[in-house]
């Protein structure tokens, strides 16, 4: 039997209960889905490249392992047994846990990720200080986020309340999420956004002002640690 999510994470509870729903999301909106990947993958190849070989990366909140997997992002953590339970079939190695409070040495990570995860979390801020603490220096964090600007933010957030995931959320701009960053320690550097393109196709370009799906990369700032 799978132990449950933390006492009061509604939105782990919520992600929990319909896990494989949740899941099959990916398989119906293939192309949206693959535009989102293309976005991440833009902004975490020359992060990985100036790693090195070998260097790992962590996922918090890795859900089931849809952004993981494919970008071979081989560490997550998750909240919700059953989301975790369906990560690890597909590789990742899993630890059970909450942002705000990771179960990992300082600078064990050449670079973190939160993918639409942080605005489910309790506290981003403390979340993306946890996620610095956890990077090591001059490494970087990738944050997909759900930007409340724009014509599908605002379509999203008129029917948040009913929605089953993202009444949970806390929907974001480019300008709060820069300013999170910063006062965790990181330096924002780079952005990506998934558009409408022709017939309405899904899209991926520079930026972050217009669409719903934004990652932002920023830059771990101060001393350096190891990642041994």
């Amino acid at each position: 039997m799978s132990t449950p999510p933390p006492a009061g994470n509604t939105a782990a509870a919520a992600f929990d209960a319909r896990a494989e729903q949740y899941d099959r999301w990916f398989d119906e909106h293939t192309a949206l889905y693959r535009a989102e990947l293309t976005a991440v993958a833009e902004l975490l190849a020359p992060v990985r490249a100036a790693a090195g070989a070998g260097a790992e990366g962590l996922e918090i909140g890795v859900g089931t392992g849809r952004f993981a997997a494919p970008l071979g992002i081989s560490h997550g953590l998750e909240p919700a047994p059953r989301m975790a339970r369906l990560a690890r079939a597909r590789g990742i190695d899993v630890v059970a846990g909450v942002a705000e409070d990771l179960p990992f040495g300082t600078g064990r990570f050449a670079y973190t990720a939160l993918l639409t995860s942080l605005c489910f979390v309790t506290d981003p801020a403390r979340a993306l200080r946890e996620a610095r603490r956890v990077t090591v220096g001059g490494g970087a964090v990738l944050v997909a986020y759900l930007n409340r600007v724009g014509p599908p933010g605002q379509e999203l957030a008129a029917r948040q309340a009913e929605d089953p995931y993202y009444s949970h959320a806390h929907l974001m701009t480019t300008p709060e999420l820069e300013a999170l960053l910063r006062g965790a320690g990181f330096l924002p550097e780079d952005s990506r956004q998934v558009l409408a393109g022709p017939e309405g196709a899904p899209v991926v370009r520079p930026g972050a002002e217009e669409g719903l799906f934004c990652v932002l990369r920023a830059r771990a700032q101060g001393a350096g640690h190891t990642t041994a």
